[in-house]
């Protein structure tokens, strides 16, 4: 579904999102994980605002052992989760604090 919806719009970044997340969840190949990443890279980079991205980019960047890339990610995320006052994505800040602590 969500390759349909990219190829009828792949500048959307939360079809590009969608994918991603899919290919991180049904596909644990490293091509699968590769593909996952550029399109989460593409939402990240279009809709910053998006705080799941950079979540789940971390998980699969860790996944691909690019974890340097990942640190950086998470912390962006971090930072972005500590601007919002409440809402959608504001709990995903110390999740994504405790999985760079990890690292």
């Amino acid at each position: 579904m969500f390759r349909k919806l990219v190829a009828m719009d792949e500048k959307n970044p939360l079809n590009r999102f969608g994918l991603g997340k899919k290919l991180f969840e049904q596909e644990h190949n490293q091509d699968a994980l590769v593909e996952a990443a550029e399109h989460l890279k593409f939402a990240n980079e279009q809709a910053p605002e998006h705080l799941a991205t950079y979540h789940l980019r971390g998980q699969v960047l860790i996944k691909l052992g690019r974890t340097e890339e990942a640190k950086q990610v998470l912390e962006a995320g971090c930072s972005r989760c500590a601007d919002v006052g409440e809402g959608m994505g504001r709990d995903l800040g110390p999740v994504m604090a405790d999985l760079l602590s990890s690292l």
